[in-house]
């Protein structure tokens, strides 16, 4: 059964571990969506749908071909996510009374780990590549979307990711493009057998978009849990600030073909590099869609008193990963230029 952090708060019964959930999830459009399947271990292999099944019309007499469509294996590796916040117990006894110390302390560090796991949900990367980034992240939407072998993924510049098949049109080169809403309609329109329940994009490239609707005759909103949301194409938008505007069009390290996490990487600096490009994703959210692997909820753990200084620790951790099973259910567009008007 997969559960939302928001629904694993209500059902716990440990008071402080229920704060926490609900303050992770709290104002975030895909953390209020994003369902986690609950596993025991450290890694689930789930099967990705790479094909469909066919059918056709045969003749009396016809020899009949067996198809079940084409499935590969992935796996979910957990990664262990969290932090330490230390809590001055002289402060606790002579200031509880004004500020919660320890509540607001947790509140800090909830906010971190938070943050790092929405850029990873975005351009997390579980492997190798020349000069040693460790896999310590779990494998965000970028490689999860891209690396299903399927035209999943639609690009305004030439040269991105084309040992996908992505579908990309533009210039001979990799450099990233203004966005058209053609190209959009078509990343909505690869999204079949689920119903696409977001759009995110960053908020340089929703204010770019919007006065394209502005000039074409309005924005749209509906309104959800007594929120005004925008809407394109019918789908709610979410503008997030883990979306970034300084991705690589290219996408990869030339020595590693296969990476796609959403930037080039140097091996020199370990940095991660771009070059102004951004995306837009096109997400479903379900068991077999978008969808979280944890090993227990996210927990809230008292060290007890520090011996180096009068302060108590408590540990913030999260054993947690992702997986998208059906390569149908979200989709993309990348190598896009956020500066460059809408088309």
């Amino acid at each position: 059964m997969a559960l939302t952090i928001a629904q694993s708060a209500l059902l716990s019964n440990d008071v402080l571990q229920a704060g926490v959930l609900e303050l992770f999830v709290r104002d975030d459009p895909i953390l209020e969506r994003l369902p986690f399947v609950t596993i025991v271990g450290n890694s689930l292999k789930y099967n990705i749908e790479s094909e469909e099944a066919t059918a056709k019309f045969y003749e009396v007499g016809d020899t009949w071909v067996e198809d079940i469509g084409q499935v590969s294996q992935a796996n979910a590796n957990l990664k262990i996510l969290g932090g330490d916040a230390d809590v001055d117990n002289f402060l606790v006894q002579t200031r509880s009374n004004v500020n919660d110390l320890k509540a607001e302390a947790l509140a800090t560090k909830i906010k971190a780990v938070k943050k790092q796991f929405m850029e990873s949900f975005y351009y997390g990367y579980d492997g190798a590549v020349t000069g040693g980034l460790t896999g310590k992240e779990f494998n965000g939407l970028h490689m999860l979307i891209s690396d299903t072998g399927t035209n999943t993924t639609v690009a305004p510049a030439a040269g991105t990711r084309l040992s996908y098949n992505v579908r990309a049109i533009g210039k001979a080169d990799a450099d990233p493009e203004g966005l058209t809403t053609v190209l959009l309609e078509e990343a909505v329109d690869k999204v079949t057998g689920f119903k696409p329940e977001l759009m995110v994009m960053s908020k340089l490239m929703r204010r770019v978009y919007n006065v394209f609707l502005v000039a074409a005759g309005g924005i749209t909103y509906e309104d959800r849990a007594n929120k005004r949301v925008q809407t394109i194409l019918g789908i709610p938008v979410a503008p997030s600030a883990y979306v970034s505007d300084n991705e690589n069009c290219n996408h990869q390290y030339s020595a590693d073909t296969d990476m796609d996490f959403g930037f080039e990487f140097n091996p020199a600096t370990h940095a991660k590099v771009g070059d102004a490009s951004t995306s837009i994703f096109i997400l479903a959210f379900d068991p077999k869609a978008c969808c979280g692997v944890q090993n227990g909820a996210m927990t809230t753990v008292p060290l007890g008193d520090l011996e180096t200084k009068d302060a108590s620790r408590w540990r913030i951790k999260w054993y947690v990963s992702m997986m998208l099973q059906n390569i149908l259910s979200c989709s993309k567009v990348t190598g896009i230029d956020p500066a460059t008007a809408v088309a």
